[in-house]
């Protein structure tokens, strides 16, 4: 069964520390230039997870990303618009 998951995007001070994120997560992405992970955690955990990240002692911030929380769903077909009266 594939369990709903979310995208954090972690800001941290040494990427040589960041390694430790690997027990809370899968590490999607690592950007040497800008030093932050991307990771991907288990949606029905993510709070608890965000706050003990937050706790860490190289840790800048903590940025959730907000794609499972947008509706998909459109009114509209594709092609048509509809006009305002």
């Amino acid at each position: 069964m594939i369990k709903d998951r979310i995208g954090l995007i972690v800001y941290v001070n040494a990427l040589k520390a960041s390694r430790q994120l690997r027990r809370f997560g899968n590490v999607y992405f690592t950007s040497k230039r800008e030093r932050y992970v991307f990771l991907y955690v288990d949606l029905e955990r993510h709070e608890q997870i965000v706050e003990r990240i937050t706790e860490l002692p190289f840790v800048e911030s903590v940025i959730r990303s907000e794609r499972p929380f947008i509706s998909e769903t459109y009114a509209n077909k594709k092609g048509k618009i509809q006009e305002e009266v």
